[in-house]
């Protein structure tokens, strides 16, 4: 993500100016209806380039204003100040600032099974949801709550993957560190957008490794039971 190319997104108020940019005179005469104009331009019809969906446009316009107009604070972490005692927490904490520097990517993998029984379970890109908690979007988790244990961490359906037992509903979605990787032979896996470096789940299970500088973790919690993080540490370019 290169915020100086989204500086015109700071000339949209609203994420229905940001499509009509796409918008010509020409859709508004043959099809005279800008939902259905804007709709198209969502679909991608209108335009060969990405076209941001609402939450896009949200974090890519906070990270435009902030290169042009940077503000200098000191770095505030969420679980500052916070005595931690769950493993699964304190060990988020400690992946925490090497996440927001982003020396590292961390994929976290939890399930919480329901009074039902039933189970939603997900993979969370750590690094895009501490960013989403400090920008309070709409599907943002209270990451301060989180480690403070007033609430639980849990997958979303907008996160890199969701799997909701109940209603057998299972969803994929690339975050801005991560694309998703379907191999018939390996299974599920990870592309880290940054240094392109891959790795596949079933990479532990077999003998064969994937190319990412990536490392496997279990951590144990009786608030949250077995948590799995990926690391991935990001080569930079040389």
């Amino acid at each position: 993500m290169n915020p100086i190319h989204d500086d015109f997104l700071l000339e949209c108020a609203t994420y229905e100016d940001y499509l009509d940019i796409y918008i010509t005179r020409n859709d508004l005469r043959f099809l005279r209806n800008i939902r259905f104009c804007r709709l198209l331009v969502e679909l991608g019809y209108r335009s060969t380039q990405e076209i941001y969906t609402p939450e896009q446009f949200t974090i890519r316009k906070a990270a435009a204003y902030e290169a042009m107009y940077p503000i200098k604070k000191s770095l505030i972490l969420f679980h500052e100040g916070i005595v931690i005692t769950d493993p699964v927490l304190y060990n988020l904490a400690k992946r925490e600032k090497s996440n927001y520097q982003k020396i590292l990517s961390t994929i976290i993998f939890i399930r919480r099974r329901q009074k039902s029984g039933f189970e939603i379970s997900g993979y969370i890109d750590f690094e895009s949801s501490l960013k989403k908690s400090n920008l309070k979007t709409d599907d943002s988790t209270d990451w301060r709550a989180v480690f403070k244990m007033k609430t639980l961490l849990r997958p979303k359906p907008t996160d890199l993957s969701y799997h909701n037992s109940r209603s057998n509903v299972t969803l994929y979605n690339e975050s801005d560190n991560f694309a998703i990787i379907s191999d018939h032979d390996r299974g599920l896996g990870f592309r880290h957008k940054g240094d392109r470096k891959k790795f596949f789940i079933s990479q532990w299970h077999e003998s064969s490794k994937g190319d990412a500088n990536s490392s496997r973790t279990m951590v144990f919690s009786p608030k949250y039971g077995h948590v799995i993080l990926y690391d991935h540490l990001v080569r930079k370019k040389a």
